[in-house]
């Protein structure tokens, strides 16, 4: 953590704040995994966005998360289901489908989880798999959406109007070896998180934009929850650091 250390010194030093967000993804349904991440969260009273997928979350879920202090909820997609053909990687929200198909079940999804979370639920779209046609984007902010959160690209397109854009730096798990996933590994994470700082703090990134925090708790092995715990003692401990909820980061209009 001695360079992430240094790089909020240079924040304090410059007399900035470094805003950071916390993303989960996956969330369906009660697990013991999901209790864990309840428990970091309110023990360090970090944040957390909780990407939810409609079509499989109900009532159990709900009655999970209602007394942790926390937690957000947030769109995944609406089922979380692949609809690209073989070979052209995973999309639920892709082109492969016409538009009004998955916007019609995206709507379907804001409205169950608006239901069943009211207040609770942040109408941003985290699309499955970080994927989303360019074409659909025109459409979130006319059906509601205020933000979207997808995988960071340092070079990307201007968002639509009244769509603000909060990317994941920092994916804290390893992906490539699928079934075997595993921690990315201290050194990773802490130069991905270091990096969007920099750049934010030398104006080469929005400064405005929160750097993210990627968890998935289902998938977390050992070292994987360690690190994220180790991350949140150090940051919110650190005077330059400072953890948002993405209710502040899409604040209700009005």
């Amino acid at each position: 953590m001695d360079s992430l250390l240094r790089e909020l010194d240079a924040w304090k030093d410059a007399d900035k704040t470094a805003e950071f967000w916390w993303r989960d993804d996956d969330a369906a349904e009660p697990a013991v995994e999901l209790d864990r991440l309840m428990r970091l969260s309110d023990r360090f009273a970090v944040p957390c966005g909780l990407a939810t997928i409609p079509a499989r979350a109900g009532e159990p879920l709900r009655k999970t998360v209602t007394h942790a202090h926390h937690v957000w909820i947030l769109q995944h997609g609406y089922a979380h289901k692949n609809h690209a053909p073989s070979g052209a990687g995973a999309w639920e929200l892709g082109n492969h489908r016409p538009k009004s198909v998955v916007l019609d079940e995206l709507r379907l999804g804001m409205g169950k989880l608006t239901q069943l979370f009211k207040g609770r639920f942040v109408p941003a779209l985290v699309p499955p798999w970080n994927r989303i046609d360019p074409e659909l984007l025109p459409y979130l902010p006319v059906m509601g959406y205020r933000g979207l959160s997808a995988s960071y690209k340092k070079h990307r397109s201007a968002p639509p109007a009244d769509l603000r854009v909060a990317d994941a730096h920092c994916d804290v798990l390893h992906w490539k070896d699928k079934p075997n996933v595993r921690f990315a590994g201290t050194e990773k994470c802490v130069k991905l998180l270091v990096d969007h700082l920099r750049d934010k703090r030398t104006r080469e990134a929005d400064a405005s934009e929160p750097t993210c925090l990627l968890t998935h708790h289902m998938a977390m092995d050992p070292e994987a929850w360690g690190f994220v715990e180790a991350l949140f003692e150090a940051t919110t401990a650190h005077p330059a650091a400072s953890w948002v909820s993405p209710a502040a980061i899409w604040p209700a209009k009005g």
